[in-house]
């Protein structure tokens, strides 16, 4: 397994590629944009051909984007709905301009609609982005904790949009601490095996592009969407040694977001923890 982190892109998307070298990413993972605002940060071609430029000179194989925070794609309001919907549509040009493997999004919460009226946003958002755009670049959902009436903490949540969308550019990223967190016991052998037999089920391993490899502060079931150093939290460092050198899991990245990317420390912690236990 190819390892790496979440790494900031302050002063250009190009420096994202420093910091990931600063700590031995062989893969890393950058926000497209502001994660914390709805307005889109434009990238030059200077900067993007700038960036390209590190990335092969650089030891990374792979780069994935992150939408941003506020992103819901099952909202009942339209503001909301139709900038999530935009946003996303700008990372993924951002992505496929800068050669990024995909683009991590939350799903979002139906905010008390329901789950089917959330799951029919969510299906036309969809529907409408990989419509839309011609970038080949994939939509990877992501697991959730499951907190606020969020969508993705279940795998047939994500089953239901896979199998109705039907579309190669919809993927799956699977973070170790919300699947812990919704109530997938990963931290023993017997509910790890489970869990991914249960994945396979309900989404097929085949559709899983990336692994957020993050410890959890919360306990099992907690729905807390806390990340905790490897190692440190309640799934703990054998869970992890696992995941890692699962054969079920051979030739999918993983990249570490602990705890909450306060610092290229914390994640350099966690990866050189992570790489003493790959065999």
């Amino acid at each position: 397994m190819k390892l790496g982190a979440h790494v900031p892109i302050l002063g250009g998307i190009d420096k994202s590629i420093d910091n990931a070298n600063l700590i031995g990413c062989e893969v890393m993972q950058v926000f497209t944009s502001n994660p914390k605002g709805w307005k889109f940060t434009v990238r030059t071609n200077d900067e993007i051909e700038k960036f390209k430029d590190k990335l092969d000179k650089s030891n990374l194989s792979a780069v994935y984007g992150h939408s941003i925070y506020l992103t819901n794609l099952a909202s009942q309001n339209p503001y909301i709905y139709t900038n999530s919907i935009n946003s996303l549509i700008s990372g993924l040009v951002l992505a496929d301009n800068a050669g990024f493997s995909g683009v991590v999004t939350h799903i979002g919460s139906h905010t008390g609609s329901g789950y089917q009226a959330g799951l029919k946003s969510v299906l036309n958002a969809l529907e409408q982005i990989l419509t839309t755009t011609e970038e080949k670049v994939p939509i990877l959902l992501e697991t959730d904790a499951g907190s606020g009436n969020r969508l993705g903490c279940k795998f047939s949540d994500i089953g239901d949009i896979i199998k109705k969308i039907k579309s190669d550019k919809l993927r799956v990223c699977l973070d170790t601490c919300h699947i812990f967190a919704s109530g997938y016991d990963i931290s023993n052998p017997v509910g790890f095996d489970k869990t991914l037999v249960e994945f396979d089920k309900e989404i097929g391993l085949s559709k899983l592009s990336l692994i957020h490899l993050n410890d959890s502060k919360g306990e099992l079931g907690s729905n807390l969407d806390r990340h905790e150093i490897i190692g440190e939290g309640e799934i703990g460092l054998k869970a992890f040694d696992r995941i890692i050198n699962d054969s079920r899991l051979i030739g999918i990245p993983g990249i570490v977001e602990t705890p909450d990317n306060k610092s290229l420390a914390d994640e350099n912690i966690s990866l050189e923890r992570l790489k003493k236990l790959r065999r």
